[in-house]
């Protein structure tokens, strides 16, 4: 009787926990609550696996496009016990910075949020143990398999992989790490990793890739669901962040804007069949350009590389593979030194929200549109302002058909420290953001980040 009352008991808890883990996983993203909840009352959540070191000023994000206030509830995560929840109230048409915890490569953060739609970023500005800002948008889901093609492990590189669970539930992780000069590494330490509930883990490079440009990593999820991203940290580039690319795509679009003129394009190919083939294009403010260069680069099979381009003011790259298993990321180079990097968009969108990603002054924002398209289109950028400042008034830009353009300097100088609304009267695009700070003249730290895309249905009329 006392097995059998063990066996009943373990099946009652085995039975919350899936209840549990199912709950969470259907509010991530943005999605209505269940049948039973009122049609205007919906809950997402956004992952932000953002990382961080000693004495690092992280910062969360959120956007409100709406009418009506948003609750947001913020959970911090690393490999020490969760903090207690914050609540938040993001009031309409506005943004909200909230200072989180991070110490640790390993802190992420939680973001649930309630009764409407608010979009999520991070922004980190390094500590004592390095230099520099990076930026870039939380992810919307939690996955079973993660591409992150930003990492390195040469000398005086300390890149990690930053793997949270957001789940009730453990999670059970397998890394394997790509590259140019060997085989796929898949360590005995890095599978069957358990990540407990509303934890985080980060898995240094250097450990199986010492040596390497490239070190691309796949992360895949034998239980549970998690998000991934990369967190790069030089000692003479700065530090840059990449989110992970949800299993492979067949094109990314990958805007950039500020940089000094050098884009580092990561490519991993994980399949082991058959070599992949790419091609793409730059959309640059004069129009499309083919990109050779990318055509010739492709990686072998299972492995990945770094194919360096040269880039003039606001240009995208437009990258696209024949072949399963491949994803992209783009590392600029600020005019002194400090790296920045972005997994840009899958695809193209008629309206997005860029949380601001300048973190002092003197500072030197910009914001450039992509239109990957065939047709012209016409996009409004609209503040969200942070606190009951008032915003600049709206402005509007045309944006030509495989082109890139920059906002105007006076409304993007404006908005420095509030979120931005964009909005296309017809067709899609991408917008990036880029941000100079700090120093004497404002030139030394530097971070890009594209935007996050907004439901139709969270738009305001």
């Amino acid at each position: 009787m006392r097995d059998r009352g063990q066996v009943l008991a373990a099946l009652v808890l085995l039975a919350v926990v899936l209840a549990a883990a199912a709950r969470v996983e259907s509010s991530v993203g943005e999605r209505p609550l269940g049948a039973a909840a009122p049609p205007d009352a919906p809950s997402g959540a956004w992952l932000c696996p953002h990382g961080g070191g000693e004495a690092w000023d992280v910062r969360i994000l959120l956007a409100n496009p709406g009418t009506e206030p948003v609750l947001a509830r913020i959970r911090s995560m690393g490999s020490g016990r969760p903090a207690a929840p914050e609540e938040r109230m993001v009031p309409p048409g506005s943004t909200v910075r909230v200072s989180v915890p991070g110490e640790g490569r390993e802190a992420s953060t939680l973001v649930e949020y309630f009764g409407g739609f608010v979009a999520a970023g991070f922004v980190e500005l390094a500590g004592e143990d390095a230099n520099g800002v990076a930026a870039e948008p939380c992810l919307a889901e939690a996955g079973t398999r993660w591409l992150l093609p930003d990492g390195s492990g040469l000398r005086g590189f300390d890149d990690v992989v930053v793997v949270m669970n957001p789940m009730p539930a453990p999670a059970v992780v397998s890394l394997t790490v790509f590259s140019e000069g060997r085989d796929p590494v898949r360590t005995e330490a890095w599978t069957n990793v358990t990540i407990r509930p509303y934890h985080a883990r980060a898995f240094r490079l250097d450990q199986v890739a010492l040596g390497e440009t490239t070190a691309a990593t796949l992360v895949e999820a034998e239980l549970g669901r998690v998000a991934a991203a990369t967190l790069g940290v030089s000692s003479e580039g700065g530090i840059r962040s990449a989110v992970g690319v949800p299993g492979g795509a067949p094109s990314q679009i990958l805007p950039g804007v500020g940089d000094a003129g050098r884009a580092d394009l990561a490519v991993v190919a994980t399949a082991a069949e058959e070599r992949v083939s790419l091609d793409g294009e730059l959309l640059a403010a004069e129009g499309r350009q083919t990109l050779p260069a990318l055509a010739e680069a492709a990686p072998r099979p299972a492995s990945a590389t770094t194919v360096t381009l040269t880039t003039t003011g606001p240009a995208t790259i437009l990258a696209r593979a024949e072949g399963s298993g491949v994803a992209f990321a783009r590392r600029t180079f600020g005019i002194v030194g400090d790296q920045g990097s972005t997994s840009g968009a899958v695809e193209a969108a008629p309206a997005w929200i860029l949380p601001p990603i300048t973190v002092g002054a003197p500072a030197h924002p910009q914001i450039a549109l992509a239109n990957p398209g065939a047709s012209p289109v016409t996009v409004t950028l609209r503040a969200l302002p942070m606190g009951e400042g008032e915003a600049p008034s709206p402005v509007t830009i045309r944006v030509p058909a495989g082109a890139t353009v920059l906002a105007p300097k006076g409304f993007v100088t404006g908005v420095a420290d509030a979120g931005v609304l964009a909005v296309a009267e017809d067709g899609t695009f991408v917008p990036v953001s880029a941000s100079y700070a700090l120093g004497r003249e404002g030139w030394a730290t530097y971070a890009v980040a594209v935007g996050v895309p907004v439901p139709e249905r969270w738009l305001p009329v």
